[in-house]
């Protein structure tokens, strides 16, 4: 069974090298490092040294584009379309946004940089992590994209795909896996068809992130965990991919820490025997994401991990 863990936020190989050894001891077998603009650039070789080192330390690697365009998932900042405004996506009301386009040739060519540099690192796969055009909830004026290169898009939903097929593409290329994230259906993120992503012929595997909200019930996070593992392990079966489930290990209310531990129990329970959980030590380190008891959330996700795996396969998974 995979377990992973995402991790951000440190540089510093040292003190990373002590953590890697922590998620190791804790009974995980993989980890995602994020690999965002600023690491490609400010970062390179402390990347590829961190990514090795975590590979010594007897863990398999992922690394997804943190925040990149802002077309990807994640808390770092992104000034591609600042400084390369033909990457820009424009608003409906014809303003520039601070997202680029993933119809843009230029944040292609950005893309396929990005994936000639983190390939050449000792990874396993790349976590395209919860691709989407820009949007602001209530705000419809902000929704995008009206650049002229999206005059001759189909749609967003066709946009989105054949920016995935380029990416998974040139990734295979490398060798490298593919591991595609999808947001839950509640997002208006314009990959509503998942069915068209799970098909395409470079990803190896199809997951989701149903994570919930502050306040949220656990019979909301039982119904939502229960309907999207049900739905990614079927799509999986079906085009013959590897299916994957995100637990939320992060903005964790405290009494609310055995949340995680039955999103698990759901996931594996739906037959899904690659199971990730965002982020480490309960997002401590991020003031923004920390979890009211880091700690506990973290030993909560060790342990869930742990009865999963100990179980009896026919209690928790599909065969």
């Amino acid at each position: 069974m995979k377990t992973g863990i995402s991790y951000f936020g440190v540089r510093n190989p040292e003190w990373v090298r002590k953590d890697m050894q922590a998620i190791k001891q804790a009974g995980f077998n993989y980890v995602l490092h994020t690999f965002s603009e600023e690491d490609l650039q400010y970062y390179p070789q402390t990347m590829k040294d961190i990514i090795a080192l975590s590979k010594k330390e007897g863990l398999e690697v992922y690394v997804n584009p943190w925040g990149v365009g802002r077309v990807f998932g994640g808390e770092a900042y992104t000034e591609l379309a600042a400084r390369n405004p033909e990457m820009a996506q424009i608003g409906k009301d014809g303003k520039t946004l601070v997202a680029a386009c993933p119809n843009s040739p230029a944040f292609q060519d950005y893309m396929k940089k990005w994936i000639k540099f983190v390939c050449e690192c000792e990874i396993e796969t790349v976590f395209w992590d919860e691709p989407h055009f820009y949007f602001e909830k209530n705000k419809p004026e902000l929704q995008s994209c009206y650049c002229e290169h999206c005059k001759e898009a189909s749609s967003k939903q066709q946009s989105l795909v054949s920016f995935l097929a380029f990416l998974t593409e040139e990734v295979r290329k490398c060798g490298k896996r593919n591991s595609v994230c999808l947001l839950p259906p509640w997002f208006p993120a314009g990959l509503e068809n998942w069915d068209e992503v799970a098909s395409l012929p470079a990803v190896d595997e199809i997951g989701s992130d149903p994570y919930w909200e502050k306040g949220d019930s656990i019979e909301k996070v039982r119904k939502s965990y229960a309907e999207v593992s049900e739905k990614i392990a079927n799509l999986a079966k079906k085009h013959g991919k590897e299916a994957q489930m995100w637990i939320k290990n992060y903005h964790i209310e405290a009494g609310t820490e055995h949340f995680a531990k039955e999103a698990t129990e759901i996931a594996a329970g739906a037959g899904i025997t690659n199971i990730f959980a965002w982020s480490y030590l309960g997002s401590k380190y991020m003031d923004w994401l920390r979890s009211d008891n880091p700690e506990l959330t973290w030993k909560t996700q060790i342990k869930a991990f742990s009865t999963i795996k100990a179980a009896n396969f026919s209690t928790f998974f599909k065969l």
